[in-house]
């Protein structure tokens, strides 16, 4: 599947401006190759960053794509393929009608078209700089200046992919640049090909809309990706999630630093997304209302926010998942 570009009468791309016109470019000589034992991977610097596919070829099974692979050659920033792995910065998830309550103002982001929020960051719709890479590893870097997407604060953040014998490494490292603090936030956003997940969350947070409201307990473990839409905000996770297949091996994700917050998502049973996230969607605004333990980070000027991704390959053969899908919060 290429994505088509659309162009005017003198070739300029059309569509959105500002962040969101930018053209992602995921084509062949962009493109990182790595390969580790029985693992391959593909990334995608100048796509944001973005790990468009990692295949293990499993003794009884023949390849298995863990991600939704992305074969596009490239795509308008703000029309992402649903698929591969992406990090998530200087925020998660979205921010309540791109308006952020910061200090004794608000903030004007930079909405992604066609929708009230301003969502997932401006990492993920931006080219990044390869600055070092090899056989198994790479590692890549962004520099946001300030104003970018609406986000006043100057960053970098590095990203560091690692195949390894036992599987897949993600190493994210956000640094604030500029002289005033900035609120800071991570995560990453992988398009799992699973049945289901299993996880120990103390608290799944109410939301509408897919926008978080407030805290309550949560029991339930057992996260089937089902055939239809929905979407749950988890927080105080222990860090390890058992994603499961059909039939056959399966993968322990396992976060490293403050990745406290899950989002799961699936769409009309396509893929599950299982996302580590230091903060609850809209952090920034709720803890402006007053509402505690939802993982917003202040960076004073050179702190920096680290976080990792650990995706090991489970050779135990999984239980099936039963399919059904959870129920609405």
């Amino acid at each position: 599947m290429n994505a088509q570009r659309q162009e005017g009468p003198l070739g300029a791309p059309q569509g959105p401006a500002g962040m969101y016109a930018a053209w992602m470019d995921a084509a062949g000589p962009a493109r990182l190759a790595l390969s580790c034992g029985p693992h391959r991977a593909v990334l995608a610097p100048a796509a944001g960053g973005r790990i468009l596919r990692w295949t293990t070829d499993l003794p009884e099974e023949g390849p298995r794509d863990w991600l939704a692979p992305v074969e596009a050659e490239g795509w308008p920033a703000h029309a992402w393929p649903k698929g591969g792995l992406f990090p998530l910065a200087p925020f998660s998830n979205r921010v309540r009608d791109a308006r952020l309550r910061w200090g004794s103002g608000t903030l004007a982001l930079e909405a992604l078209p066609g929708h009230p929020h301003a969502l997932h960051g401006q990492a993920q719709a931006m080219p990044w700089t390869v600055l070092d890479a090899g056989a198994a590893h790479a590692e890549l870097a962004l520099d946001h200046p300030a104003g970018v997407g609406g986000w006043p604060w100057a960053w970098r953040l590095r990203q560091t992919v690692r195949l390894e014998p036992a599987g897949l490494r993600v190493r994210l490292s956000l640094r604030n640049r500029s002289d005033t603090p900035m609120p800071a936030g991570l995560g990453l956003h992988p398009y799992f090909t699973a049945a289901g997940v299993r996880l120990n969350a103390a608290v799944e947070w109410t939301h509408e809309d897919e926008l978080a409201r407030f805290p309550r307990a949560n029991q339930r473990a057992d996260w089937p990706r089902g055939t239809r839409t929905w979407t749950a905000f988890l927080g105080g996770w222990d860090g390890l999630a058992r994603l499961d297949w059909e039939r056959g091996p399966g993968l322990d994700l396992r976060a490293e630093g403050p990745l406290e917050h899950l989002v799961l998502h699936a769409n009309a049973g396509r893929y599950l997304c299982v996302e580590p996230a230091t903060h609850v969607c809209d952090a920034v605004n709720l803890s402006a209302d007053g509402q505690a333990d939802t993982g917003l980070r202040v960076l004073a000027l050179d702190a920096s926010l680290d976080v990792g991704l650990r995706l090991d390959v489970r050779p135990n053969p999984a239980r099936r998942a039963d399919g059904a899908a959870p129920t609405d919060p």
